[in-house]
């Protein structure tokens, strides 16, 4: 008698064949219960390398069944329920096999197979289930190489560019968008460092009349994209295309045309936010060919844009938001990566760490998710795509169907909040979140543009740092804040910040040096005031630095509104890890959370998670925690030389059942995705395989973080306490065995990978041994730069052509100044020079061209780019050149490496507080015949050229350094060391 097996019953045990190949990870129902004949089954969803795979079958004998098939797969990755979709057509004999042996008849079948994904959709194919694992393999390599975003990006940017060149001419049409755009035309004063100049006021100028241009043009293909979207699902809502050829054809008023219907959108359907700012544009542009011609354009480009939905799932219009702002410098408005904002998210919102029931709404509501410092929102739009991801997993698993338009809806109202100084890009943040859901309105969203300057001196969302709520005095017209909501943008006496359970952050990185760029895009008259406004501010706060920058100030202000068991989710300059102004940061996480993930760049061709930068940064998850005590009774993270190790003890803590606990997952890059699937598929093979990393210390190798064949980068544990007292030691190196070799030799152990322990160094801290000499801003208030020699010698400058032996002699004179530079105080001569020294160590280097970490003289010098250090009086007579000739050892380089300030990949200096903490070769405890070694080793090698860094691996000279060290103190040969080094991306400014 013939079965009437239903498609879906095929469509489980076909996931049960990718399950038992390895190739999807199916639901935990799936596999446990099985299928019943007559079960009404679900859509299958399941896991393929991170991402969620449907498989959408008919049966051959079904009228139209390849036709149905596609089209319910496509359906599924362009509502965003899935990445990949499977249409299979199953031979119709399968429904004459035997159930108990409806698995192994499949299995060998020959099948009718498509796969869809955001960029393609493939011809059917024949095969069976090893012919679709091989598609899904290649789909899969096509999708994570592939950016739909990034080609719909250069499309607006094209529309966009011919829009804004089209009204360059039109002077008042410009200032009228400008106004309605809020954009600022006031160009910034004069900056007081001499080292960072700015473009003449006038360029400044003109850059924003071009960005209020650009932005006007993004504003309206925002709404003309919005309007396409809305015309598929309401009747009332042309498209387009119907309404520019009805408008040719009644010869009527185009620009008139579309503000009437926006108009009608927004009273009788809703979206505000989107409609209302475009059409306000509209109103000011005029009549000119060139303008109507450019606008028509705009329109084209929606409609192509609207074809790919997939794209517009993504923070697409703050992709181009941020190449049109022209502010960025001064208000530090770097855009996330969507990869990067995938990854960081995904990791934050792994379901087993949070206390919630993912597959019910009522519970998810709960949650809260801010950004103080939202931009476009393209944080804020991870959060909700991760949120939706553990949600729809956990509806699958419990065979319950999906309700995603209710979820977005939810998200939007109840979730996510959203602040930004901007407030055409937290209109632009509202029009990406309706465009998740766009059948559904919303009441409300909880995005608010905060003032900033003004008669009051506003400072944004960094006033979190001091209330729960920031509120608007309503007295002689002052600011208020703006809601964006669903239903309009509403003016606020408060804005309100609820208790969080994340934070997430990519905050302005603008600081107060090289530069002051502090609200530098405010006019000179209320800069100032705001600056000193601020200082009053964090003046009390123990947890800020305004020479970090605002970033410090951001998470300190977040911090206050966490709940315990919240988190934060941040991307900050890589300088957090071991820079001085960022202690107070890092104090704040040693004493309130515990970090659960550290993720840093070492690809040389991208160092950064932002797009606008070119800067080394890192991210990072921590999770609060109710206390944190010290047996030392200190505050957490501050150390002294004297002082003892210190136990932290954290209560109750929620660990990750895939992490050991109380352990950091250090995340080191090889290759930082380029594509949100390629960083989803990361962080899926990071997760896969976490429970099986391996601790740096007692550990061996890292887990390898792969696609396919290609290596993206490694991860290991660290327990917590030890990165408390070293944050840059897990992300310092990309090679997780020279992160193992810097951790034993910090601790005085030589590591050698493949040997373990090889011997014990004697080590201590810099400033036992000696004082460093001033910095150079206290040189430049003493001293100027002499033609003649003086009796003040210096050594100015670090030529990577010239200096490349560790023996040198000074180069220039200084001579003293006769009074005070403009605003800063006059320096005596008294109290500078007893500062000069012999060894001098490199304040900034470029690795990939320099060769020297420090230098010996045969006299005192002072230097404008190297850290002058004077022995103590008692000091032996040859402590200065073993000491020399240890600092430009291989282990004295991994150990300046280890404590370095990370700038722009090889671009790093040093800080005077590390420096005097650095662990140097204890010269004190040599013995006599051990110091003269060193010395005549020093003299063999201190006039012979060393080559750069780079090339450290073939260098006679630096071979020569490690060989005369490891026979005085019996180790094995260093060349190991120097080869691991050399390969490493910070340091040659290659790919590994």
């Amino acid at each position: 008698m013939p079965n009437n097996y239903r498609q879906e019953v095929f469509n489980v045990l076909l996931a049960q064949l990718l399950q038992q190949r390895g190739v999807v990870a199916a639901p935990e129902n799936m596999i446990r219960h099985g299928v019943q004949q007559s079960r009404n089954m679900p859509d299958v969803i399941v896991n393929f390398r991170g991402l969620r795979l449907a498989i959408e079958g008919e049966v051959s004998n079904t009228q139209d069944a390849h036709n149905k098939a596609i089209h319910s797969a496509q359906r599924r990755v362009e509502n965003g329920l899935v990445h990949i979709g499977v249409a299979v057509v199953y031979p119709a004999a399968l429904r004459q096999v035997d159930f108990t042996k409806l698995q192994s008849a499949l299995a060998e079948s020959e099948l009718s197979i498509a796969i869809i994904t955001e960029s393609n959709i493939t011809e059917f194919m024949t095969g069976t289930v090893v012919a679709l694992e091989q598609a899904l393999r290649t789909a899969f390599e096509h999708l994570v190489q592939e950016d739909v975003v990034a080609e719909a990006v250069n499309q607006l940017d094209s529309a966009i560019e011919v829009f804004a060149t089209a009204l360059s001419s039109q002077e008042g049409t410009t200032q009228r968008i400008a106004r309605v755009l809020g954009v600022l035309d006031a160009p910034p004063d004069d900056l007081s460092d001499d080292d960072a100049p700015v473009a003449p006021p006038t360029k400044h100028l003109r850059d924003q009349k071009g960005a209020a241009r650009r932005i006007g043009g993004l504003v309206i293909v925002n709404a003309l994209i919005f309007q396409e979207t809305l015309s598929q699902h309401d009747n009332r809502v042309s498209s387009l295309r119907r309404l520019i050829e009805k408008n040719e054809k009644e010869k009527g008023d185009l620009i008139g045309a579309f503000c009437q219907l926006w108009q009608l959108i927004m009273d009788e359907i809703d979206y505000y936010p989107i409609f209302n700012v475009a059409k306000e544009v509209m109103l000011d542009l005029s009549a000119h060919a060139d303008t109507l011609r450019a606008f028509r354009g705009l329109a084209h480009t929606a409609q192509q844009i609207v074809s790919n939905r997939a794209a517009l799932r993504h923070d697409l219009m703050g992709r181009i938001y941020h190449r049109l702002l022209a502010d960025a410098k001064y208000l530090g408005t770097y855009y996330t990566s969507i990869p990067a904002a995938a990854m960081l998210l995904r990791l934050a919102f792994q379901p087993e760490q949070w206390p919630l029931a993912w597959g019910q709404v009522s519970d998810l509501e709960k949650l809260r998710v801010a950004d103080l410092s939202c931009g476009t929102g393209t944080l804020l739009t991870a959060a909700a795509d991760a949120i939706t991801h553990n949600y729809i997993n956990a509806m699958v698993d419990k065979g319950e169907p999906v309700v995603y338009d209710e979820l977005q809806k939810v998200l939007a109202e109840k979730i996510l909040y959203g602040y930004d100084v901007l407030p055409s890009a937290i209109h632009l943040t509202a029009s990406t979140l309706a465009l998740r859901a766009p059948e559904k309105s919303f009441d409300q969203m909880n995005l608010f543009s905060l003032p900033l300057g003004g008669t009051d001196l506003r400072l944004g969302s960094i006033e979190f740092l001091q209330n729960e709520t920031i509120s608007f005095l309503d007295l002689f017209g002052a600011a208020s804040a703006q809601q964006v909501t669903g239903k309009g943008v509403k003016d606020r006496r408060e804005a309100p910040m609820p208790e969080l359970d994340l934070a997430v952050m990519n905050p302005p990185f603008v600081r107060s040096v090289g530069g002051n760029l502090l609200f530098g895009s405010m006019p000179e008259s209320e800069r100032k005031p705001m600056q000193k406004k601020l200082q009053k501010l964090v003046r009390n706060n123990e947890w800020t630095n305004t020479t970090a920058g605002l970033g410090s100030i951001f998470v300190a202000a977040a911090h206050n509104h966490i709940k315990v068991g919240g988190r934060l989710a941040l991307i900050l300059p890589k300088a957090l890890l071991s820079g001085v102004a960022w202690a107070n940061t890092r104090d704040l996480i040693n004493r309130h959370y515990q970090i659960e993930y550290l993720i840093a760049s070492h690809d040389s061709e991208r160092w950064n998670f932002s797009e606008s930068t070119s800067l080394s940064e890192v991210m990072l998850i921590a999770v609060k925690r109710d206390h944190v005590t010290t047996t030392s009774g200190e505050n957490p993270g501050h150390t002294n030389a004297s002082s003892s190790t210190k136990v932290y003890t954290i209560p109750n803590p929620l660990v990750h059942k895939r992490r050991r606990a109380n352990e950091v997952t250090a995340v080191n890059l090889w290759r930082n995705p380029t594509t949100a699937f390629e960083a989803l598929a990361v962080t899926n093979a990071l997760l896969s395989g976490e429970q099986h990393g391996q601790t740096l210390m007692n550990g061996q190798g890292a887990l390898d973080i792969r696609l396919g064949e290609q290596k993206l980068g490694e991860a290991v544990q660290i327990p917590w306490e030890t990165v408390k007292h070293n944050w840059l030691l897990p992300c310092g190196f990309a090679q997780s065995d020279l992160t193992r070799i810097a951790y034993h030799l910090l601790e005085g152990r030589l590591w050698m990978p493949g040997f373990g322990e090889q011997g014990q160094i004697p080590l201590c801290r810099l400033d036992y041994l000696g004082s460093l000499g001033p910095d150079r801003r206290d040189i430049h208030d003493g001293f100027s730069l002499s033609n003649s020699p003086t009796p003040y010698a210096a050594f100015w400058g670090h030529n990577a052509e010239e200096m490349t032996t560790i023996g040198q002699q000074p180069n220039r004179y200084l001579m003293p100044l006769q009074a005070a530079k403009k605003s800063r105080p006059l320096r005596r001569v008294e109290s500078l020079w007893p500062l000069a020294g012999r060894i001098l160590i490199a304040e900034r280097l470029w690795l990939t061209t320099q060769c020297l970490f420090t230098v010996c003289l045969d006299q005192p010098v002072l230097s404008n780019t190297w850290w002058s250090f004077t022995l103590r009086a008692n000091a032996k007579d040859h402590t200065q050149k073993a000491l020399g000739l240890w600092m430009n050892s291989t282990l004295a380089n991994i150990i300046f490496l280890s404590h370095r300030v990370e700038t722009r990949g090889a671009w790093i200096d040093f800080k005077k507080p590390t420096l005097e903490a650095l662990p140097v070769l204890d010269v004190r405890t040599l013995t006599e015949n051990q110091m003269v070694r060193l010395a005549a080793a020093y003299d063999a090698v201190a006039h012979q050229d060393l080559q750069p860094f780079p090339q450290m691996a073939a260098d006679p000279v630096r071979a020569e350094i490690d060989r005369s060290l490891a026979e005085v103190f019996g180790w094995p040969d260093l060349g190991r060391l120097r080869v691991i080094l050399a390969r490493e991306p910070v340091v040659c400014m290659r790919r590994l």
